[in-house]
C-alpha cells in the first residue's frame, strides 16, 4: 500500500473519490490523499476499540485495501448518508471478519455488534472530530509557518494555547507584548476553525 506524502490536505471528497476510479490518470496521488485523510481515523477508532498495538496497522491496510478495491465503481450519494458513517460501516466490517468473537466490547463479541451501536457510534465521531481537529491544527501551522511575518503569530498559539506557558512567559521569549500574544491565539484560533470547517464540508 502507498504510503502519504505531502498531497493538498483540503481534497474534495467528491473529486477525491472519482479521481480513484480506474481510468482516472491521478489515482496514484488520489490514493495517497485518501490514505492520509483517514488511515489516522481507522486507526485511532481500532486502538479505542480495544484493538492490541500490534494489530492496528494490519486492521487500517485491511479496511484501505478493500476500499481501494471497490473505489473503481464506488459511487457517492450524499442523500444515503455522510461518507464518514458509509467508511465507518466498512471499518467494522473488518473488525467483524478479522476479530469474531476474539475482540469484545462493552463484553459483547464485536461480530455480534452492529455498526449503528451507540457506543461504536459515539466512539468513531469521537476520533473523526479529534483527527479532524488536528489536520485542521496542520493545516494553519502550514500555512502561517510559510510567510516570515506570520511564523511568530503561530508560534505564540502554540506556546500559549498548546504548551501553557503563560502570557508572560511567551512574550518575554518572543519579545511581544502581552496583547499580542492573546490576539495571536484569537486568530490562529479563529483560522482552526474555518480550516476544521472546510474539512467537514470537503471530507464529509
Amino acid at each position: 500500500m502507498l504510503v502519504p506524502s505531502s498531497p493538498d490536505p483540503l481534497a474534495t471528497r467528491q473529486t477525491l473519490l472519482l479521481r480513484l476510479k480506474a481510468d482516472s490518470p491521478g489515482r496514484e496521488i488520489a490514493w495517497r490523499e485518501f490514505y492520509r485523510c483517514y488511515a489516522p481515523i481507522i486507526g485511532g477508532f481500532a486502538r479505542n476499540m480495544g484493538v492490541r498495538p500490534e494489530d492496528v496497522a494490519d486492521v487500517t491496510h485491511d479496511v484501505l485495501l478493500g476500499f481501494f478495491a471497490v473505489s473503481p465503481k464506488f459511487v457517492y450519494d450524499p442523500a444515503r448518508g455522510r461518507f464518514r458513517g458509509y467508511l465507518k460501516t466498512c471499518v467494522w466490517r473488518v473488525f467483524q471478519k478479522k476479530f469474531g468473537k476474539r475482540l469484545r466490547v462493552d463484553g459483547r463479541p464485536v461480530e455480534e455488534i452492529d455498526p449503528g451501536d451507540s457506543h461504536v457510534d459515539a466512539t468513531w465521531n469521537d476520533v473523526w472530530d479529534r483527527e479532524r481537529l488536528q489536520a485542521a491544527l496542520e493545516i494553519v501551522r502550514t500555512r502561517y509557518m510559510a510567510r516570515p511575518d506570520k511564523a511568530r503569530t503561530f508560534r505564540a498559539f502554540e506556546m500559549y494555547a498548546l504548551l501553557d506557558s503563560s502570557a508572560e512567559d511567551v512574550a518575554r521569549e518572543l519579545e511581544i507584548s502581552v496583547e499580542s500574544v492573546h490576539q495571536a491565539k484569537s486568530r490562529v484560533s479563529k483560522a482552526i476553525r474555518a480550516a476544521l470547517a472546510e474539512i467537514e464540508v470537503e471530507n464529509g
